[in-house]
């Protein structure tokens, strides 16, 4: 069953090109990712079909399968999911970024997909620390050409003083682990900057913000019930604000009202296209319902505002870093 995501979060400035690939880690036991690219493209196609589960996609807002990429360098960014979440729950974002003219790749988290979750495969948080951090940093080898090849143009297209990270959840935290120090990682210096869309940072230790390397944006959701301002945004934020030198002087927190948990995500036209779904599993239908139950109630109908206010926040605070 195909259902649409309906229109774009805004006009466009590029058309909005996108493939989907594998990645292939050796160096890491052979790790598999899927993987979603899209980018400023200059040609319409063929609009982009995501499968979310087997018999149950949707067309894209915007991107159009393997269109010609727009001439010149691009900034990067590397976008990394939520806990149980996959890489493709944010295609709203990630196709809105692209239209104003940046490269975007995400890839599935094995380990943490709400697949792994829900089969019990799940792994424990140090292990998927490691694990993601290792992800983003695969990712940003294939992109500059020290790893496999994820596109034929992709290396010649990354602009490698523009490269930024950012995630929603634990993938906030898997952004702010990239640009600092974790387990046995150091800050990834290829990385100008890192933001975080509703950041789980609460198990994160002090330290961790005095290596901090980059300026950090913290997007918080006044009414988030699952990463709370309190538990997760006060502390962190308080840490990096005071930062000497750039990177507390350049960080920035934006608190977007009428916002819970899943406000920068596509959870919203799930709860949208749920109901043209025929049997759809009882298993999602009480997970988004849950999601739904966890939002404030004007989000179910004010969701892409809020979405289209995180691509907002997004571009001017790389634009400005």
């Amino acid at each position: 069953m195909e259902l649409t995501a309906a229109p774009p979060l805004e006009a466009p400035v590029y058309v909005v090109g996108h493939i989907s690939t594998l990645l292939v880690d050796e160096a890491r036991d052979n790790r598999l990712l899927g993987v979603e690219i899209w980018y400023p493209a200059v040609s319409v196609t063929e609009r982009t079909t995501y499968e979310l589960f087997p018999g149950i996609s949707f067309f894209a807002a915007a991107a159009q399968e393997n269109a010609i990429v727009a001439d010149g360098r691009h900034p990067l960014i590397i976008w990394s999911h939520g806990r149980t979440g996959m890489r493709h729950n944010y295609s709203l974002l990630c196709e809105a970024l692209a239209a104003r003219g940046y490269i975007v790749i995400a890839s599935d988290h094995p380990g943490d997909t709400l697949f792994d979750w829900a089969l019990g495969t799940h792994v424990n948080d140090i292990t998927n620390d490691r694990n993601r951090i290792g992800d983003v940093r695969a990712l940003i080898d294939c992109a500059l050409g020290t790893g496999p090849e994820l596109a034929p143009w992709l290396t010649e297209h990354v602009d490698e003083s523009r490269i930024a990270v950012g995630g929603h959840s634990y993938g906030g935290l898997t952004a702010l682990a990239t640009v600092s120090e974790l387990h046995e990682f150091v800050p990834d210096t290829r990385v100008h900057a890192a933001f975080l869309a509703q950041g789980y940072t609460r198990i994160l230790p002090d330290e961790i913000f005095a290596s901090t390397a980059v300026p950090v944006l913290m997007v918080v959701a006044n009414q988030d019930k699952t990463t709370p301002p309190t538990t997760d945004a006060e502390k962190a934020w308080s840490l990096l604000s005071v930062r000497e030198g750039r990177v507390g002087a350049l960080s920035q927190r934006f608190d977007v009202d009428l916002a819970g948990h899943q406000a920068s995500s596509d959870f919203g036209l799930y709860a949208e296209l749920a109901p043209q779904v025929e049997n759809l599993p009882d298993m999602l239908r009480m997970y988004l319902q849950s999601v739904v139950d966890d939002s404030p109630a004007e989000w179910i109908t004010a969701w892409r505002t809020t979405v289209l206010r995180h691509v907002v926040l997004i571009d001017n605070f790389l634009k400005s870093v």
